[in-house]
């Protein structure tokens, strides 16, 4: 066989993870460009979207008219729209009430549930957040959302050219060492560039975006370990190439919750 056909089948799926990439950066590089309502509506679909796949996820099944579904939905995007509005504290608020409405209606998976809806809602909020700062934010998404993709990538390519040992074949068949190793490179090469550039005023940039990197990974784990869990193969079907809303944003709320509990807890202060 050919090297170009034993390279074909690794590379199937390539042309259609791109076009759906490129259209899904696009749209937001824009939006977060525009900033304010434009951002807040956005992570708004986005995070509703998530959470009705998470519950298709966890359910197996899943139906519109389910009033806890609504219930969870509804709180998600309503700590969205209070974070970009008023601010984090006042999402986090919102939430809060809204677990209280899910635990008293949803007595099927009710602690799979609140925590999930926890985990999708409360990063969403901080990645409004932080674009919520009128000269850091825009600088800030970037910087995040681009060592997310350089691991991503990385992961992808390093692992799908070198091969070689599995990372964590019970959870991820397909994740390698070469691939791990790899995206976390380009993500430190990543964070280099935005050092240089001096756009981002973020002491310890490089080490931060290999954190953020690891934790990455850590939530695609994450979410590999869930569809096993489960039984499910992806999220949902809603991006071509990528599965669901939660396949293509998972490593990007491992990354968004290791930096909020970096800068909120004060470890970049001075």
């Amino acid at each position: 066989m050919s090297s170009a056909g034993a390279a074909g089948p690794k590379f199937s799926d390539l042309g259609v993870r791109v076009i759906s990439a490129i259209a899904l950066i696009f749209i937001a590089v824009v939006d977060f460009w525009q900033g304010g309502v434009w951002v807040t509506l956005l992570v708004t679909l986005a995070t509703g979207l998530m959470i009705w796949e998470y519950r298709r996820l966890v359910q197996h099944t899943q139906s519109l008219g389910e009033v806890a579904l609504w219930i969870m939905v509804a709180a998600g995007g309503a700590c969205i729209l209070a974070t970009g509005f008023l601010n984090l504290l006042a999402g986090v608020a919102v939430l809060a009430i809204g677990l209280v409405g899910v635990a008293m209606v949803d007595k099927g998976r009710r602690v799979w549930m609140i925590t999930g809806l926890v985990y999708i809602a409360l990063a969403m909020a901080f990645l409004v957040e932080l674009r919520r700062d009128p000269v850091q934010g825009f600088p800030l998404v970037l910087w995040l959302v681009s060592v997310v993709i350089a691991t991503d990538v990385g992961g992808y390519f390093f692992g799908r050219v070198i091969g070689g040992p599995k990372l964590w074949p019970r959870v991820s068949p397909k994740k390698t060492w070469a691939g791990t190793l790899g995206g976390l490179a380009l993500a430190l090469i990543v964070g280099a560039f935005f050092d240089q550039s001096a756009r981002v005023d973020l002491p310890g940039i490089v080490i931060l975006s290999g954190i953020v990197a690891i934790a990455s990974q850590w939530g695609d784990l994450l979410e590999s370990w869930l569809k096993r869990r489960f039984g499910r193969k992806d999220s949902s079907s809603l991006i071509p190439g990528h599965g669901g809303f939660l396949d293509r944003f998972d490593g990007l709320m491992g990354g968004l919750w290791a930096y909020s509990v970096i800068h909120l807890t004060g470890v970049l202060a001075g």
